[in-house]
């Protein structure tokens, strides 16, 4: 009779700790459409949110497209220039648990829609580190533009940028 109950016991703490470890498993590594949306930050003075859509493999890895509107001060008295930024989003989570550091990086365009006239338009990269938890995601990164048409021809924009986002 002892060893009957220690072994339903043991099998009642095994099934125990293995929900408890799926309960701890990261989203990241589900094999599934995502989407995710993030407030961004460059220095000093420029606001902005984007979202990108993509798919999860199962592995930490996720690739996915994106699109986003930026708000850019020159100064704190001026009009702000509208951007519309249009992306390619690679990200990696390193550990399959709901806290998780990762890496990524955003490659694209930006186009300035200030006015009716196109004022420039920029390709950037953006790598960045960051950590997941759960579903909210804290990131830091350098974003670097060059302007390739427009007012900004030819100029090297070098800038930190902050994000917090939130996985869908």
């Amino acid at each position: 009779m002892k060893r009957l109950f220690l072994m339903m016991f043991a099998l009642l703490l095994t099934s125990n700790m293995l929900s408890a470890q799926e309960q701890n498993k990261s989203r990241m590594y589900n094999r599934t459409y995502r989407a995710d949306m993030e407030l961004v930050w460059h220095n000093p003075r420029t606001w902005g949110f984007a979202t990108s859509h993509g798919y999860s493999f199962g592995n930490g890895l996720y690739v996915g497209g994106g699109a986003g509107f930026t708000a850019e001060f020159a100064d704190y008295n001026s009009d702000p220039a509208y951007i519309l930024p249009l992306f390619a989003d690679v990200k990696y989570n390193f550990l399959n648990k709901k806290i998780s550091p990762f890496v990524s990086a955003k490659a694209g365009g930006y186009a300035d829609v200030t006015s009716t006239d196109v004022q420039g338009i920029r390709t950037f990269i953006n790598p960045a580190i960051g950590l997941d938890f759960n579903r909210v995601s804290i990131e830091v990164g350098y974003e670097y533009q060059l302007g390739c048409w427009g007012h900004r021809n030819g100029e090297h924009i070098h800038q930190f940028k902050c994000g917090v986002g939130l996985s869908f």
